[in-house]
C-alpha cells in the first residue's frame, strides 16, 4: 500500500509547484505588458514672457509655470513640460491629443472656447495697445500740428472776426483823415492793427484817431483777451489729450487710421479681427515691438501682461507702457474638451489663486526690472 501511495503524493506536490511557477510567469508577463496606470501629464507651455518659457539652464520659468507647479504638487500629479512657440500649434495639439494640458499666456476667447476647454481663471488679463513714445522737437511739432488741425473751425472763425474788425476800423477812421503816419488809412492797415492788438504786442505805429475807432479798439482789446485765452486753452487741452490717447488707447476708435500690429493667433489678433481692423501679423511679440520702436507700425495690440513685461524690460526707452485695456479678459489653463482633469484642477486653482501668498508671488513677475 505504501508503494502505491508514495508516487501519487510526489506527483501532486510536483503539480502544485509547477502551477505556482506558471502563475508567477503569467503575472510577470501581464505586469510587463500592462501600461503605466498613471503616465506623466503632457503639459504644453506657450512661451510668452513672463507667463512661461525657458530660463537659465533650460529650466521652465514664468508665472503660469509657477502656478502649475503648485497645483500639480497639491494634486500629486506627475508631468512633463513641453515648449510650444505658436498658439495655433498649442490649440491643435490639445485637439489632437498631443497635450493633456496647456499653460502660459492663454487668454479665454470665444474663438478658443469653440475648440478647447478652459480651467478656472489663472490670471487677470485683457487686450491692450502700446504706442511709441513721443519725444523731441519733431514730436512736439507733430502734436501741435494735429491740435491746430482739430481746432480748424475755431481758428477760421477768429481769422474772419479779425478781418471784420480790421475793415471796420478802417471804415470808422476814414472819415477822420489824418496826415499822421500812425493813422489807419487803408483796410490792410486796419487788419494789421487788429492783429497787433489781438496779440497784445501793441507797437503803437497804427492807432485810431476817431471816437468810433477808439470805442471799437476798446471792445476789440477786451474781446482779444477772451479769444486768445480760448485758443490757448484749447490748444493745450488738445495736445495733452493727444499725448494721453497715444499712450493709452481704451476705445476701438483710437485705433482707426493707424498702422496696427499683432501676433498671429493671439488675443490681440482675434480682437482686431472682430473689430474688422486691418493689421500686420508677426510671429512673436518681441518682433512686433521691434517694428513699433523702428517706426514701421503705429501700435501693437496684445494681452496687457505680456505687453507690460516686455516694454518694461526691453523697450522702456522707445515705447510707452500700456495704460488701460480695450477689452478685459482672463487667462486660464487650456484643456481638451471633456477632460477628466478639469474638476480637480478647478478645485485646487480656486484655493491657490485666492491665497495672499500666491498673489504676492504673481506680482513679482510684472514689476519693472524683473
Amino acid at each position: 500500500m505504501d508503494l502505491v501511495r508514495k508516487p501519487a503524493h510526489r506527483f501532486a506536490g510536483a503539480s502544485t509547484g509547477l502551477g505556482a511557477f506558471l502563475l508567477l510567469l503569467l503575472a510577470c508577463a501581464v505586469a510587463q505588458a500592462a501600461p503605466d496606470p498613471t503616465p506623466p501629464l503632457r503639459v504644453g507651455v506657450y512661451q510668452v514672457a513672463p507667463y512661461g518659457g525657458r530660463g537659465d539652464g533650460g529650466v521652465f520659468v514664468g508665472a503660469s509655470v509657477d502656478l502649475w507647479r503648485r497645483v500639480a504638487e497639491q494634486l500629486d500629479w506627475q508631468y512633463h513640460l513641453m515648449p510650444v512657440s505658436q498658439m495655433g500649434d498649442l490649440l491643435s495639439g490639445l485637439e489632437g491629443g498631443t497635450y493633456d494640458v496647456a499653460i502660459g499666456a492663454i487668454t479665454i476667447t470665444p474663438e478658443r472656447l469653440a475648440r478647447v476647454d478652459f480651467s478656472y481663471p489663472t490670471h487677470r488679463s485683457g487686450v491692450a495697445v502700446v504706442f511709441a513714445k513721443q519725444t523731441g522737437a519733431a514730436s512736439a511739432l507733430h502734436d501741435y500740428g494735429e491740435a491746430i488741425g482739430e481746432l480748424g473751425v475755431l481758428i477760421l472763425a477768429i481769422v474772419i472776426l479779425l478781418t471784420i474788425i480790421g475793415v471796420l476800423m478802417w471804415w470808422f477812421e476814414r472819415s477822420g483823415r489824418s496826415d499822421s503816419e500812425s493813422a489807419v488809412t487803408s483796410w490792410h492797415d486796419g487788419v494789421y492793427w487788429a492783429v497787433v492788438t489781438m496779440t497784445t504786442v501793441g507797437y503803437g505805429d497804427k492807432t485810431p484817431k476817431t471816437y468810433l475807432g477808439r470805442s471799437l479798439a476798446v471792445i476789440w482789446m477786451v474781446g482779444s483777451l477772451v479769444l486768445v485765452s480760448l485758443l490757448t486753452t484749447n490748444l493745450v487741452a488738445r495736445i495733452t489729450a493727444n499725448r494721453v490717447e497715444s499712450a493709452a488707447a481704451t476705445r476701438t476708435g483710437d485705433l482707426s487710421g493707424k498702422r496696427l500690429a499683432a501676433v498671429s493667433d493671439s488675443s490681440g489678433a482675434e480682437y482686431l479681427d472682430e473689430e474688422h481692423l486691418a493689421y500686420r501679423k508677426f510671429a512673436d511679440l518681441a518682433a512686433a515691438l521691434d517694428a513699433l520702436a523702428a517706426g514701421k507700425v503705429d501700435a501693437v495690440v496684445n494681452s496687457i501682461g505680456a505687453l507690460q513685461y516686455l516694454v518694461n524690460t526691453r523697450f522702456s526707452d522707445s515705447i510707452a507702457p500700456p495704460r488701460g485695456v480695450l477689452a478685459p479678459a482672463y487667462m486660464a489653463f487650456a484643456l481638451p474638451m471633456n477632460s477628466r482633469l478639469k474638476k480637480p484642477l478647478d478645485e485646487v486653482l480656486t484655493i491657490v489663486t485666492a491665497s495672499a501668498e500666491w498673489q504676492s508671488v504673481e506680482e513679482t513677475y510684472f514689476r519693472p526690472g524683473k
